[in-house]
């Protein structure tokens, strides 16, 4: 058990320091890190298209494998040109959602009112903010993008705090079982 606690231990240190930086660099630097993870997908698109094309020239020739191929590489390569437009797009029509959403709540917190509810006023409350990010999301989807990136960012900063205090428990815990283990051998040893 000890030996499993100090292997976890080590590979939390990893996790911490990486959830840092990222995390740094997701509240410093969003608008690069968007531009970043949309190439690093679209590259890993067009890697896919092109192990489906490789597949269909060295094992199976399959017309069905080169098609996906072909719209793997053309999306791969449309992710990494355009990406601000794709995320926009879908920024957009989640901003849609969101505000229809946000509307379906304020009609019915409404009718809650209507109907003597004591939990109305919370209700129009969080239903005009959805209502509000909603439009900002459709106003505005890359500063939105900008804003969701530093959020995650502060995030991972905060989860990299949080497992490093976790961290130093579990040492201390292994510390305090290593310590209860050599006085309990002594007792042993002097009974003997």
């Amino acid at each position: 058990m000890r030996e499993i606690l100090i292997r976890i231990k080590n590979l939390s240190l990893i996790t911490i320091a990486a959830g840092f930086i990222i995390g740094i660099i997701l509240l410093v630097r969003p608008d690069e890190s968007v531009e970043f993870i949309s190439i690093l997908c679209g590259a890993t698109v067009i890697m896919l298209g092109v192990g489906a094309w490789i597949s269909y020239f060295t094992k199976f020739r399959s017309t069905f494998l080169a098609i996906l191929g072909t719209l793997a590489v053309v999306a791969g390569i449309i992710l990494c040109v355009k990406y601000r437009s794709i995320i926009s797009a879908v920024l957009f029509l989640f901003g849609i959602f969101v505000l229809v959403g946000g509307v379906v709540d304020l009609v019915s917190a409404l009718e809650a009112r209507k109907n003597d509810l004591k939990s109305w006023i919370i209700s129009v409350v969080m239903a005009v903010i959805t209502i509000v990010l909603g439009l900002l999301v459709i106003i505005n989807p890359f500063n939105s993008v900008m804003a969701l990136t530093r959020i995650l960012g502060a995030g991972l900063i905060v989860y990299a705090v949080m497992d490093l205090i976790t961290f130093i428990q579990i040492r201390k815990m292994v510390k305090f079982t290593l310590n209860g283990q050599v006085d309990v051998q002594g007792r042993e040893h002097t009974e003997d």
